[in-house]
């Protein structure tokens, strides 16, 4: 990874995984800038926040994973964006793909996939 250190968004409506998350994150060197919601993720990304991969969970409070990317899709189209699930399906999988997501994890997240995942995400084209 190169010196500069990447801005992750988190969006995680639950917030003992969204600490635990965030604190992985940070322990890697990343800058984490965490959501609650999908609203909240996107208020971020429309103000113009330098976001360098998005993590979201795919069911959120007000609107799904899948949402957000959409709208991420429209403002920052080359923005990696990996999925987190604990309810995961086909369906969803293949609907993530289509919009671009780079992977699907499932939860329980293990620390040294998602390592893996986010290193990879950051470095793709």
């Amino acid at each position: 990874m190169n010196k500069e250190k990447k801005t992750i968004l988190l969006v995680e409506d639950e917030a003992g995984n969204r600490e635990i998350l965030a604190e992985i994150l940070c322990d890697l060197g990343y800058e984490v800038i965490a959501a609650a919601d999908g609203s909240s993720a996107l208020s971020i990304i429309r103000h113009g926040s330098h976001i360098d991969l998005v993590l979201t969970d795919y069911r959120l409070p007000d609107m799904t994973g899948l949402d957000v990317v959409r709208t991420l899709r429209k403002a920052l189209p080359d923005v990696p964006v990996i999925m987190l699930t604990a309810y995961g399906n086909i369906e969803g999988y293949f609907q993530s793909l289509s919009l671009g997501v780079f992977e699907y994890i499932h939860k329980p997240v293990d620390k040294r996939e998602l390592e893996r995942v986010v290193q990879m995400a950051l470095r793709a084209p």
